[in-house]
C-alpha cells in the first residue's frame, strides 16, 4: 500500500488538500487561543479621577435653577457616566455687540446665565488623551451631557487628573 493512491488520498482515505486546510485551521486556533490568553491584565488602563471644569453657556433662569450640586452626569449618546456635580457658579451671560461708532463692546444677555461647572469624574488617562465612555476630554471640546431631568451643551474648560 502507498503513502497517495492514485486519486491523490493520503493512506487511501484523506485528501492532501482537506488535510491541508484542516491543519490551517488548526495552526489558526491554537495561534489565536495563545494570543487571547497572552494578554497581560496588568496593561488595562483603569479609570482615574479627574476634576474637569466645563461652561454652559447662555442658559435660561428655569434651567439653571434645575441644575444642583450632587447630580450625576452622563454622556448624552451613550448614558456612560461622567461624574457628579461638585460646584456651580453662575454668572451673568454676556456677549460682543457692536456699537454705533465700530467699537466692539460686551454687553450682558438679560435673562441668560453662563454656569461654569465643576465635576468629579473618572477618566482614562494615557499618554495621547484623557478619555470618559468615548469622548477625548480636551480642553474646547464640546460634551452633550445629561441627567434625569435635564440636558447640558457644554464646552470643556480645565481637565486636571487628581491623585487617588
Amino acid at each position: 500500500m502507498s503513502l497517495i493512491d492514485k486519486k491523490g488520498r493520503l493512506f487511501g482515505k484523506f485528501n492532501i488538500l482537506d488535510l491541508f486546510i484542516i491543519a490551517m485551521i488548526v495552526v489558526l486556533g491554537v495561534g489565536g487561543f495563545y494570543k487571547v490568553k497572552k494578554v497581560n491584565p496588568t496593561n488595562v488602563i483603569k479609570p482615574k479621577p479627574v476634576e474637569l471644569k466645563i461652561i454652559v453657556m447662555e442658559r435660561e433662569k428655569l434651567g439653571v435653577d434645575m441644575i444642583k450640586e450632587g447630580d450625576i452626569l452622563k454622556e448624552y449618546d451613550t448614558g456612560i457616566v461622567l461624574g457628579e456635580i461638585k460646584n456651580i457658579e453662575v454668572n451673568p451671560a454676556s456677549t460682543e455687540v457692536a456699537t454705533i461708532d465700530g467699537e466692539i463692546k460686551i454687553a450682558e444677555i438679560p435673562d441668560r446665565y453662563d454656569l461654569l461647572i465643576t465635576v468629579d469624574a473618572k477618566a482614562m488617562i494615557t499618554e495621547n488623551a484623557i478619555m470618559s465612555g468615548n469622548k477625548e476630554l480636551r480642553i474646547g471640546n464640546k460634551l452633550v451631557l445629561r441627567t434625569k431631568t435635564y440636558a447640558l451643551d457644554s464646552i470643556v474648560l480645565e481637565v486636571n487628573p487628581k491623585e487617588e
